[in-house]
């Protein structure tokens, strides 16, 4: 294999890594959010089963990429959960100028 092909792979499975990372994350982020929901008129017997089954199989799908991460990197997690909080905290005027501002810091 050449060093091109190799760089390719390496950039390929660091590309995955990071998408899994994001998933990850957005996955932790959504069962922080569903707890928001619980105690609403919303939460009904049939939206409620099929929450409580969503949290039940996404915590599944999470926990050991979330140990995994932790092991490897555990200033990575904990940065990254830092900004799930941050995030979850956000109104939803400041979700809206969020596009905005990463632009802005990215030089787009």
């Amino acid at each position: 294999m050449d060093s091109e092909k190799i760089q390719e792979l390496a950039q390929a499975q660091l590309d995955t890594f990071r998408n899994g990372v994001k998933l990850t994350a957005l996955m932790q982020a959504t069962l922080e959010q569903m707890d928001t929901m619980k105690h609403t008129k919303m939460y009904r017997h049939k939206l409620k089963l099929q929450m409580n089954a969503l949290e039940s199989e996404l915590e599944r799908t999470v926990v050991n990429p979330l140990k995994s991460l932790d092991s490897t990197d555990e200033e990575l997690l904990t940065k990254i959960q830092t900004n799930i909080e941050l995030i979850l905290n956000m109104s939803t005027e400041e979700l809206a100028s969020m596009r905005v501002v990463l632009e802005e810091h990215r030089g787009n």
